[in-house]
């Protein structure tokens, strides 16, 4: 089985664009990841506040975004809002005075470079604008900027009909995460006038696979010093990993070395517990610069992760609140109400699931390869509570970040 990572997210709006060009210049060939930095960027300045922030409302406890699919889903919402709603989505964003042509742009070419199909790894983005014209009056111009720039499509349901609307985009969901994900939504209220959805799909191969007769069971420990009983992956040959007091990690790329996925655990100076809500874009990035190339022994959980959560309390606890007011929400350039009511963010659904295991290339003979030399190697041993981050090696896009409290859960 090769590994596969999925994700949705949900802008649900409610009750109450800047224009967009007719025509889109040509993406350039190749993209280079210097020309997306600073919209690669963004998935940082996202993945990690929102990640902190997660950890500290369920302490202890599994946690599992998608930075990329949460940037993705705010920068189109960001063309629909303006006024201080547009303010304060932009700085959760990272992209403060941008302009909605910058953004877009930016986001198009990198999306075109995360989801360049070279045969391996597949990465899919798939966007899509569900709502009921009897209930807004959409836009014409912010259809049109979601399709051309984020591929998004738009479809035009009965929500009254409740739950033929809930299977036509349930349905979307799944075929959407290559049916990883059944569905997002499990109801729509008569205030929902609109939701704008996108789901994210990853699936790879290691560049080099595990010895499933190597995998072992063993105990991991949690946060509060319990243990469980867990199957964990082992390997004895070279790695790519860094060593610091603070962090040390582990980086496991995939077939073609354009993705990777990094095990963060402390380092020999840090005692700290809470270590893991210390990680920031700068520190996680400057790990990377110790990276080295040599044999280690690396162990570390099969994992099968689910996670789930509505992440408006998390977004206001970062100061983003307008977009989820009745009030002071301003979202005037996706449509109006027949009614005249204000439309507003009423929920971000996120749901992500991550399954990891030791299987490599497809037909590819996998074994561990002991070297000659005397002295013991370094030992990377994720046997208890760690970091992990999934991320495009080229431009440091983050498409996953999960903090594992118990693989067992």
């Amino acid at each position: 089985m090769k590994n596969s990572v999925v994700l949705s997210v949900v802008i649900s709006i409610l009750w109450n664009s800047f224009g967009c060009k007719k025509s889109v210049e040509p993406l350039p060939s190749p993209i280079s990841p210097n020309q997306v930095a600073n919209v690669a960027q963004m998935s940082q300045v996202v993945g990690w506040a929102l990640f902190r922030q997660e950890q500290l409302a369920k302490p202890k406890q599994n946690v599992l975004l998608s930075p990329y699919s949460i940037q993705t889903a705010f920068s189109m919402a960001v063309n629909g809002a303006r006024g201080r709603t547009a303010e304060e989505l932009q700085a959760f964003l990272g992209c403060s005075g941008w302009t909605n042509s910058d953004l877009n742009s930016g986001y198009r070419h990198l999306d075109a470079l995360l989801t360049k199909q070279s045969g391996h790894p597949t990465v899919t983005v798939a966007n899509r604008y569900f709502y009921d014209a009897k209930r807004i009056t959409v836009k014409e111009s912010f259809l049109q900027t979601l399709q051309q720039y984020y591929h998004s499509g738009a479809d035009n349901l009965n929500f009254s009909a409740v739950q033929q609307a809930l299977e036509h985009i349930n349905g979307w969901v799944k075929t959407s995460t290559k049916g990883k994900i059944d569905k997002i939504l499990d109801q729509i209220t008569p205030l929902d006038v609109a939701f704008l959805i996108n789901a994210l799909h990853f699936k790879a191969d290691w560049a080099t696979g595990f010895a499933t007769e190597l995998t072992r069971k063993a105990p991991f420990t949690r946060a509060d010093g319990s243990k469980v009983q867990a199957d964990f992956v082992y390997a004895d040959r070279t790695f790519t990993f860094a060593v610091t007091s603070q962090f040390q990690v582990v980086d496991l790329p995939f077939r073609d070395s354009t993705y990777s996925l990094s095990l963060i655990q402390p380092g020999w100076g840090n005692s700290d517990p809470q270590w893991h809500l210390n990680l920031t874009p700068q520190r996680w990035r400057a790990l990377y610069d110790s990276i080295v190339y040599g044999r280690a022994e690396v162990l570390f959980p099969k994992l099968n992760l689910s996670y789930e959560n509505d992440l408006i309390k998390s977004m206001e606890a970062l100061g983003i609140r307008a977009p989820f007011s009745e009030r002071d929400a301003d979202f005037t350039p996706i449509g109006t109400s027949p009614s005249g009511k204000n439309i507003f963010i009423s929920q971000v659904k996120h749901k992500a699931v991550l399954n990891v295991d030791e299987k490599g290339a497809e037909g590819a003979a996998v074994t561990s390869i002991g070297f000659g030399i005397t002295s013991v190697p370094p030992q990377f041993w994720f046997d208890k509570p760690f970091v992990l981050v999934l991320r495009h090696i080229p431009t440091n896009t983050m498409l996953f970040v999960g903090y594992v409290a118990d693989p067992t859960q």
